[in-house]
């Protein structure tokens, strides 16, 4: 048996695989997540099994056994059931089987390794991570987050409102920057804001407006061997997932990184007709809503749904509690600012606001 460390702020993952499977392991490990130094000692194991004739034995015996019904990621649900001192969870896909011995021990099991079976590994440690962070303090946040002249930027947002094409507009930008998350950010009351592990989604109309990423998406055909369709002629709203290693391909001077510091917190709407740069002035009042409005803890309606196979060690009023401590600090401490740009704004114009 082989295994992968992975180094997350605050938390470790070792992930174990037979050797045969060790580098498709790897290669996505690699595409979803930003290696950080190892500050602590606390992992959390995740083996990875290939096995047809065992995942259809436990699919069997889940089908045929009651058990409790999970609402998990977008509309998909998994079904729980406690056998032979295990709990077991089959996703209604019946994509992969999950298997917890307790909370720092895992398995997955599949019927064979595809990108599909590999996909799973990453969810699992998103569904882990979340809960492990939250339980620390965390808050869970819509946003892109990003560190430009050494200060983190966090662009916050519902779905729509311009995150990504302006997170694009500072990456475009030949100066030094890191680049932390892509829609997803946990952020704590000490102003520290962590990424998340997931690949970075880009809508064609972004991709279509940026050189670098209607090249990249030219040259790789991602969007047709993803979904079928021909970049060319793809709504502007049609989105595709990338590496997350991509981003520093395609943008001069770009790096990864695990966690930074917010200074700034910027609230952008796209204007397509816009040629500058609108500052809307804000209350405290208003920001604080907006700052509601775009966190998912503690109830995400949009990502990771409610927890099922790890549960939150704080009740809801604890983390309602945690995150009102948080907006105030935020409120009290950022800059935070509410902003109107358009696809030919000059990013000189935006660096100004910031």
């Amino acid at each position: 048996m082989e295994s992968i460390d992975i180094y997350l702020p605050d938390i470790n993952f070792r992930i174990k695989m037979l050797e045969r499977y060790k580098e498709d392991v790897k290669k996505m490990l690699s595409e979803t997540t930003i290696q950080y130094l190892k500050d602590n000692d606390r992992y959390i194991y995740i083996e990875y099994i290939v096995d047809n004739e065992e995942f259809l034995k436990m699919l069997n015996i889940i089908k045929n056994t009651d058990g409790k019904i999970h609402d998990s990621f977008k509309k998909q649900q998994h079904k729980e059931i406690f056998w032979n001192n295990l709990y077991y969870y089959l996703v209604d896909t019946e994509e992969y089987i999950g298997i917890k011995r307790n909370e720092t021990d895992y398995k997955i099991l599949v019927k064979e390794n595809n990108n599909v079976s590999l996909n799973w590994i990453i969810r699992i440690i998103r569904e882990l991570y979340l809960r492990e962070k939250e339980n620390l303090g965390f808050n869970f946040m819509h946003g892109t987050a990003l560190e430009i002249d050494k200060k983190g930027v966090l662009l916050l947002g519902n779905s729509g409102s311009g995150k990504t094409t302006l997170a694009v507009k500072f990456m475009d930008n030949n100066a030094h920057k890191n680049f932390l998350s892509n829609d997803r950010i946990l952020l704590n009351k000490d102003m520290i804001m962590d990424y998340f592990p997931q690949a970075v989604t880009y809508a064609m109309g972004t991709a279509k407006n940026n050189k670098n990423l209607d090249k990249y998406f030219k040259d790789t055909r991602i969007l047709e061997k993803k979904k079928k369709i021909v970049y060319e002629e793809a709504e502007n709203d049609i989105d595709c997932n990338t590496p997350l290693t991509v981003v520093t391909k395609i943008f001069n001077n770009t790096n990864l990184i695990a966690r930074t510091k917010v200074h700034t917190i910027l609230y952008p709407r796209l204007n397509k007709e816009l040629e500058g740069v609108e500052v809307i002035p804000m209350e405290d009042k208003e920001k604080m809503q907006l700052l509601i409005e775009t966190s998912f803890t503690p109830e995400d309606t949009e990502s990771l749904r409610k927890p099922w196979l790890k549960k939150r060690n704080k009740s809801e009023e604890e983390l309602l509690n945690i995150r009102a401590e948080l907006i105030e600090n935020l409120i009290r401490k950022v800059d935070i600012k509410k902003i109107r740009y358009g696809v030919k704004t000059k990013i000189e114009d935006i660096l100004e606001v910031l």
